[in-house]
């Protein structure tokens, strides 16, 4: 019982911890916009934020299969948005 109790504790810290860490990106995108004048659409992290956030309460309450696919669209959104700063920051090109 301990031991179930123990990983739910650390699995829903670790999604609280990224939906901070994602909130920490969003500011980095708000000031990079605000400096570099390009558009970073900072305002949209709101989502993996608020998504990430759901996955922890979820799995607060349940910890089913509807949990799982909460965290990983939680989990590629915020790779999404993270990699779209990455792109805008750093100047990559499409070569395509």
């Amino acid at each position: 019982m301990t031991e179930t109790l123990f990983s739910t504790f650390i699995e829903i810290y670790s999604w609280v911890a990224a939906s901070f860490i994602m909130v920490f990106v969003a500011a980095i995108a708000a000031f990079y916009q605000k400096k570099f004048e390009k558009k970073t659409f900072y305002y949209m992290y709101i989502i993996p934020i608020f998504i990430l956030f759901v996955a922890s309460v979820h799995l607060f309450s349940f910890n089913t299969l509807v949990s799982e696919l909460i965290q990983f669209t939680g989990a590629v959104a915020s790779f999404a948005a993270s990699y779209y700063l990455y792109r805008i920051m750093f100047g990559v090109k499409n070569e395509y």
